[in-house]
Formats: structure tokens, C-alpha cells, sequence
């Protein structure tokens, strides 16, 4: 959250995403199922009534401590796409940080399902020579392929004009050599 994206020479940054959240709604419909429980419990029971704060303590506060630790967790994780390589950061308590150079990357992919079709959701993986990385979910998942797929084709179309002419330089190995433009 803090950290901040370190660009090589001549390295622009693209765009930086936010995975999907995983597993936050169901602790945060939970502690709302739990605060409407202790709301019925002290109007209908005169014990809950008297201890209403320590009920809704004892029912809310777990369940919003689960919430706070996967929002930490979910915010904590980024995946930064520069003109040069696709970055994946996160961690919570010990942070990690994977690079992949855009020239390693053969293809990029979605998986989603029939739901994560209709929400716009999905996984983004990278395939390359030595297998594939799930880079992860993500909203829009064909949108980031997209962008992923333009900055390849920049990377390579973009190093050298078409008329560049390539001189090795190299001496000739023995003196019977035949030059072929006499």
C-alpha cells in the first residue's frame, strides 16, 4: 500500500490494479446478520437489553475483525503493467514482489466462468516459456490482456525501424574468404 513502483531507464508505467476482493462479504453478512440479532434480542429480552453492548461486543466484534484483516490483505495486493515488464506485489506481513518482462511473455489469457462473465470478472494469465502465471482476479480481465497485448506489441515493433540494417562486423575467419559484392 505504501510501497511505491521502482521504473528502469526509459520505463513508463502503464496502469496499476486492484485484484477482486476474496472472501469479504460473507464475514460482512455476518456481523450485519449479528447486529440485526443483538437489535431483536434487546427488544424482545430484558437480560440482552441490559447488556446490549457486550452482546453486540461479543457477536460483531470477531466477525468485523475477520473483515478488517481481508480488506488489509485484499488492499495490500496490487498488479502493475509498465511498458517494459508486469509487476505483482503483495503481502500483508512480509511483502513480495514478482516481475515478468514483457519479452518473456508468449500470450496472455482470461478464465472465467458463466458468473464471472456477467460481473466482469475473471483471472489473468500470462503464458510463458516456462509455464503459466496466474497474475490473478481482476476486473475486466480481457481489458488488462489488452493493454498487456498493446505494450508487447510496442516493445517490439518499437525497438528498431523496418529499414534498420544489421552489420555483424566480424573479420573474416581465413584469408579465402569470397566477398560476394565484388
Amino acid at each position: 500500500m505504501g510501497r511505491r513502483l521502482t521504473l528502469g531507464d526509459g520505463e513508463r508505467h502503464v496502469i496499476s490494479v486492484t485484484p477482486v476482493a476474496r472472501g469479504v462479504l460473507g464475514p460482512t453478512m455476518v456481523a450485519v446478520a449479528a447486529v440485526v440479532a443483538v437489535q431483536l434480542a434487546s427488544h424482545y429480552l430484558g437480560v440482552a437489553r441490559t447488556h446490549h453492548a457486550l452482546l453486540a461486543l461479543l457477536l460483531v466484534g470477531p466477525c468485523l475483525v475477520v473483515v478488517a484483516t481481508r480488506v488489509w490483505r485484499w488492499r495490500s495486493h496490487k498488479v502493475h503493467v509498465t511498458s517494459a515488464q508486469v509487476v505483482v506485489e503483495g503481502g500483508v506481513v512480509h511483502h513480495s514482489s514478482v516481475a515478468y518482462d514483457l519479452r518473456d511473455v508468449v500470450a496472455t489469457r482470461t478464465e472465467q466462468r458463466v458468473l464471472e462473465r456477467l460481473m466482469r470478472r475473471g483471472s489473468v494469465v500470462l503464458e510463458l516459456s516456462t509455464g503459466a502465471v496466474h497474475v490473478g482476479r481482476v476486473r475486466h480481465p480481457k481489458a488488462l490482456c489488452r493493454v498487456i497485448d498493446r505494450e508487447r506489441a510496442d516493445l517490439r515493433h518499437g525497438s528498431y525501424p523496418l529499414d534498420t540494417v544489421f552489420d555483424a562486423g566480424v573479420t573474416p575467419p581465413t584469408p579465402y574468404w569470397i566477398d560476394p559484392s565484388e
